[in-house]
């Protein structure tokens, strides 16, 4: 009997949390995503653990989506007191809970309502970080009336956000929401505008949990005192990139003067979206739909359990090396998906090549692309695919002589285009810790002259990427182009802009 089985998945019960498990699988993989996971409770009951669980490795991310109609109720006071207990309170109660259960003793986690079939991969380790999204629905509207009733038109109608305002959190503040309750886990609270635009516009799990992560921080240590929207906030943190394709918000770590603290307006996204740096995201956001469109078969067959062979092998060994390929950001999934494509339209028919691309997002990562044809009046497409993975660790072999700090391999297999139209790929993951052996290096050396693996790569050390995504200054037209196209930037993008100046409260140090 194969080691790999089917792993069954919920759909959601109600419109919202079916909107949100498809949001969720289509932009974080539907391996690492499960709508409707449940726990036992007392008396032999069960109990949802939360409308959508996103386990990915050290990170877990718990969402409940209430969809809670607005109350007629003709003092907008009163209506939002209510809606505000029914929507945002209640969320933040199933969270908590769920929080609590996970850290207490030897959680179970299962798939079903029963709870009659365990989740199949590890749910909490002592290195496993809780992430908590409250999705309140329906506010939008009525907060965009509010808020043009009183300041003119011209409101997003999105939640704001402030903090350390007690009337804030005891919900007197129409269509205002902060932290929670600072002695428990925070907890993100989002409308759905603001977690349509949050998911498509980040992109990536791995985005999406840095995200979370800063604004968490930034909340906590007191310096973010008010946003006037989720997207205000996004467009901030957007545009303060890091070298490895994040965002930021900077004075989450500390870089404030004194007893200052931040507010960010509203009109920041406006202002953010129709500026240069806007334009880049847009076409890294397309570009790297190639590495999640080259992804997401291999975690469609892990989860169906349709991986021919591969069914003999154990699912964590999968998870792992998939999780590996998907933990890229944005910026990243633009070069590695167009360096794959781009080499994968230009091979010759009936030649065997090969593409190095390195992460942006993970130092000491290296990804090499082998484009092996499948010979069909000679082999078998059994016969193939051995000779195919062969030479994939023949890659895995050779790669360390070339590559000096490598720490992380990914080797993708590809058939290469041919007559048919056909294609297919395979994926290999490889850890390197310590130096090469002896022994290694001259087996490197071997298939360097017998195979012609990578025999005329010259040596490329690895180190930490210092490509920088935002626009800081102004661009040439010859630099390559800041979207990851790989092309120059006068054949792409074409940006010259410097990026904007943004408002603060107080002032970064």
């Amino acid at each position: 009997m194969p080691v790999l089985q089917p792993i069954p998945q919920n759909e959601g019960v109600t419109g919202r949390e079916r909107h949100l498990a498809r949001l969720a699988s289509d932009q974080f993989f539907s391996l690492w995503s499960y709508p409707g996971l449940t726990r036992p409770a007392k008396r032999g009951i069960t109990k949802e653990l939360a409308d959508l669980a996103v386990i990915f490795g050290d990170d877990m991310v718990l969402f409940s989506d209430k969809d809670i109609a607005w109350p007629t109720h003709p003092d907008v006071g009163v209506a939002w007191s209510r809606w505000y207990r029914e929507a945002v309170v209640a969320s933040a109660i199933q969270l908590w809970g769920a929080a609590h259960y996970l850290r207490g003793a030897s959680p179970a986690v299962y798939l079903d309502a029963r709870c009659e079939v365990p989740f199949p991969l590890p749910v909490i380790s002592s290195c496993t970080r809780i992430h908590l999204v409250a999705v309140a629905a329906n506010s939008v509207s009525p907060a965009r009336d509010y808020f043009c009733e009183i300041g003119g038109p011209g409101s997003s109608g999105t939640l704001m956000h402030a903090f350390g305002v007690p009337e804030v959190v005891e919900g007197k503040r129409p269509f205002m929401v902060g932290d929670l309750d600072p002695k428990k886990p925070y907890v993100h609270v989002l409308d759905e505008e603001s977690l349509d635009r949050l998911l498509s516009e980040l992109g990536t799990i791995g985005d999406f949990i840095h995200y979370l992560t800063e604004k968490e921080a930034a909340v906590r240590s007191g310096r973010l005192v008010m946003y006037a929207g989720e997207e205000d906030l996004l467009a901030f943190y957007l545009q303060e990139s890091l070298p490895s394709g994040f965002g930021q918000l900077p004075f989450a770590q500390g870089r404030l003067v004194e007893g200052a603290s931040v507010t960010i307006p509203e009109g920041e996204w406006r202002t953010y979206a129709n500026s240069p740096a806007y334009k880049v995201r847009a076409r890294m956001r397309q570009r790297a739909r190639d590495w999640y469109e080259l992804i997401n078969p291999f975690s469609a067959a892990v989860l169906n359990a349709q991986t021919g062979e591969a069914n003999d092998t154990p699912l964590d060994m999968h998870e792992v090396t998939l999780r590996v390929a998907a933990s890229e950001n944005l910026a990243s999934r633009a070069r590695l998906g167009t360096a794959f494509v781009e080499k994968y339209e230009s091979v010759p028919e009936g030649i065997r090549t090969s593409r190095a691309a390195v992460s942006l997002s993970q130092p000491g990562r290296l990804y090499l692309f082998v484009f092996v044809p499948w010979l069909r009046q000679k082999v078998t497409y059994e016969k193939y695919r051995e000779f195919r993975l062969a030479m994939m660790h023949a890659y895995a072999t050779v790669a360390p002589l070339k590559f000096p700090g490598l720490t992380e391999l990914i080797v993708i297999g590809a058939q290469t285009q041919d007559e048919t139209g056909t294609r297919s790929e395979t994926m290999i993951y490889a850890k390197y810790e310590g130096p090469v052996s002896a022994e290694q290096i001259a087996e490197a050396r071997e298939l360097m002259a017998s195979e012609s693996i990578l025999s005329d790569m010259p040596v490329q050390a690895l180190r930490a990427n210092t490509a920088q995504i935002s626009l800081p200054r102004r661009y040439t037209r010859n630099e390559p182009c800041p979207c990851g196209s790989l092309k120059k930037n006068k054949k792409c993008c074409n940006v010259s802009g410097a990026r904007y100046r943004k408002i603060y409260a107080g002032t970064i140090g």
